[in-house]
């Protein structure tokens, strides 16, 4: 029997590195909206593993936000609507918490990346 605590969260079966990267990389873009990221650098020694890639963001106010994506598509991580958002849908982490992608955005803003939501 297996049972998944987070859903999202679990390995992902053939994940790729350059999948992970690409899906980063749109993140950053994303994130572009609202904050100003100076800086992004691949950080394997911080991947959880098992399908899990880190990147360091460092924000223009100085701030280090690490994030593991998971190395899977982009049109399987990346939700930005209720509509097409499930319970099941692969997390990012940021700086330790898993979220959806729409989340994962909200929780780079300097009020939140302490846990302040």
């Amino acid at each position: 029997m297996h049972v998944i605590i987070k859903p999202g969260s679990e390995p992902v079966p053939l994940a790729t590195e350059r999948q992970a990267a690409h899906a980063a990389a749109v993140f950053v873009l994303d994130l572009c909206g609202s904050l100003q990221v100076v800086g992004a650098a691949r950080t394997p020694e911080s991947d959880r593993g098992q399908g899990w890639y880190a990147f360091t963001l460092t924000m223009a106010d100085g701030r280090a936000v690490v994030i593991q994506m998971p190395g899977l598509p982009l049109d399987q991580v990346r939700y930005m609507d209720d509509e097409r958002e499930t319970t099941w849908d692969p997390r990012l982490y940021v700086n330790g918490r898993a979220l959806v992608w729409r989340s994962a955005l909200a929780a780079c803003q300097p009020d939140v990346e302490d846990g302040g939501e």
